[in-house]
């Protein structure tokens, strides 16, 4: 199918932000420089050493969670982050923008890792006790007023998540691996909130397919899922999802973060992890980074073997 106008100019731009990138490379290796940057923000070797309780997580939202991903294939919750958390991170988030950075770039800081932490009275029933952060496709978004989410950088086209098949999913159980966003300021339709088509409106949902038919997707079955800054969200990799064009009135851009959580029990879904007890260094954040770009390699100079 031949791209259209539009489609070639996305192209187009996203070579050259990729190229004005590759100009900055010196910054980007740099740690001072990003603590330099975001000095509300720190860059240490231990980014969970410190434990966050979530007062707002009970049984029984647990418990509605637990029902809400297996009926429909996502879950859904109150605000569970601090206010004052969440606005560090959008503050550090718009400066590596305003500094003409890609915004995940802020996944250096171990503040976006710090925010998903403290979850285990929603997720531990979910996932059991020992339960992990995968990094692969880590990602800060910041979708502006106007974005048509065209290129590879803004908000995603419809897709289902890289970690499928899962057989948990498959047999209509608790997925093994999760994909958890959060919102870093209350999300409209506006800015871009996120669409999905439910599990049961899904016909491959339950199957390995990995393929996105849009002729497929009946209009009535997409649900669009408004967020409250703090809320978690979060989704099997088989649920087909994605973030809207951004209307030019939207008063705010949108931001919000995303990481996976997974069962321990089970196979690792990638390499790329943290635990809590040992140290995630700078360069393996930039490793991580690189992957979930699409680009090994272009910000680390390091392609580890065997991702």
């Amino acid at each position: 199918m031949a791209l259209s106008p539009l489609e070639i100019d996305a192209g187009f731009a996203q070579l050259r932000a990729e190229r004005a990138l590759e100009k900055r490379l010196h910054d980007v290796r740099d740690p001072d420089f990003w603590r330099a940057l975001n000095p509300e923000l720190t860059v240490t070797e231990f980014p969970l050493a410190k434990h966050r309780a979530r007062p707002a997580a009970t049984p029984v939202l647990a418990e509605r969670c637990r029902a809400q991903i297996i009926a429909d294939g996502y879950l859904a919750t109150p605000p569970l982050i601090p206010a004052d958390e969440l606005a560090r991170l959008a503050r550090g988030i718009e400066r590596v923008v305003d500094a003409g950075f890609p915004s995940t770039l802020a996944a250096v800081y171990d503040e976006y890792f710090n925010i998903f932490n403290g979850l285990e009275p929603v997720f531990a029933p979910l996932l059991g006790d020992d339960y992990m952060m995968v990094t692969q496709g880590i990602w800060a978004f910041y979708v502006q007023a106007g974005d048509d989410g065209r290129t590879l950088w803004t908000a995603a086209s419809p897709h289902r998540d890289r970690m499928a098949p899962d057989a948990r999913t498959m047999a209509h159980d608790v997925p093994s691996i999760i994909t958890l966003w959060i919102p870093l300021e209350d999300v409209t339709p506006d800015q871009s909130c996120l669409y999905v088509i439910p599990a049961p409106f899904d016909e491959d949902f339950y199957t390995p397919e990995r393929m996105v038919h849009a002729e497929k997707i009946r209009l009535q079955d997409i649900r669009a899922l408004p967020a409250k800054a703090g809320a978690v969200m979060g989704w099997s990799s088989h649920l087909i999802h994605w973030g809207s064009r951004a209307s030019q009135f939207a008063e705010r851009p949108r931001m919000s973060v995303t990481i996976y959580f997974q069962r321990r029990d089970v196979p690792l879904w990638h390499p790329f992890h943290i635990d809590p007890k040992q140290p995630s260094s700078f360069l393996d954040r930039l490793m991580w980074i690189d992957h979930s770009m699409a680009r090994p390699g272009m910000l680390s100079g390091q392609r580890p073997e065997g991702v």
